[in-house]
């Protein structure tokens, strides 16, 4: 009998943190250090590729279907352009019209801090642009990571076997990079906010 009474108190703890571990919730103290009201867009910073290089100006894009490193970023972390796959299709930025794709890499991506801490390898399209970022995170890095953002919290949230990760975005960038990338441009340079994988189809 004390054996069996002592299996049932060390399960229950054990469900009870099961139930924690797999619950994301943002709450009054994730708005500390936050300027409220704003509309500023998420941008953060995150480790990319072996060796890890800290990648500031990261936007943080719901309406991305791809995940966009710069090419200008990607010789940045001192990788050659041999390295680079060809691309499967062309992409679209705003108006319809065609940025160019200069290939696709897999590349290992790090977010938040050890020991909640996760690492997913993502394959990334590598585009010529100008722009006042430096990568994008489209909806499949978010699918992969199970990343839960908010934009009044102004963070994104994760879980991984330690507990929920967390990664804080930095609101003077975001605010900096909004206004310049607002600045006018001329017609030939494309925003890369948003982005459209296409297959060509002839008909």
């Amino acid at each position: 009998m004390p054996s069996q009474v002592l299996i049932a108190a060390t399960k229950e703890p054990t469900l009870k943190k099961s139930r924690a571990d797999h619950s994301i919730a943002f709450n009054y103290f994730d708005l500390e250090g936050i300027n409220t009201p704003h509309q500023d867009p998420l941008v953060i910073s995150a480790g990319i590729g072996d060796p890890c290089y800290k990648v500031k100006k990261i936007l943080i894009d719901n309406g991305s279907s791809v995940d966009v490193p710069l090419y200008s970023t990607f010789l940045n972390m001192g990788l050659a352009r041999e390295k680079l796959q060809p691309a499967a299709g062309p992409l679209y930025g705003f108006y319809n019209r065609h940025v160019r794709v200069e290939g696709m890499i897999s590349l290992p991506v790090v977010l938040g801090e050890f020991p909640r801490q996760a690492t997913h390898s993502i394959q990334f399209i590598v585009v010529k642009s100008k722009s006042t970022y430096n990568a994008i995170f489209g909806r499949p890095l978010q699918l992969i990571f199970g990343i839960v953002a908010s934009i009044p919290h102004f963070k994104l949230k994760f879980l991984t076997p330690s507990g929920t990760g967390v990664v804080r975005g930095d609101q003077q960038e975001a605010q900096s990079c909004y206004l310049r990338q607002a600045q006018p441009r001329p017609s030939i340079t494309l925003s890369i906010k948003d982005f459209d994988l296409r297959n060509e189809e002839i008909s």
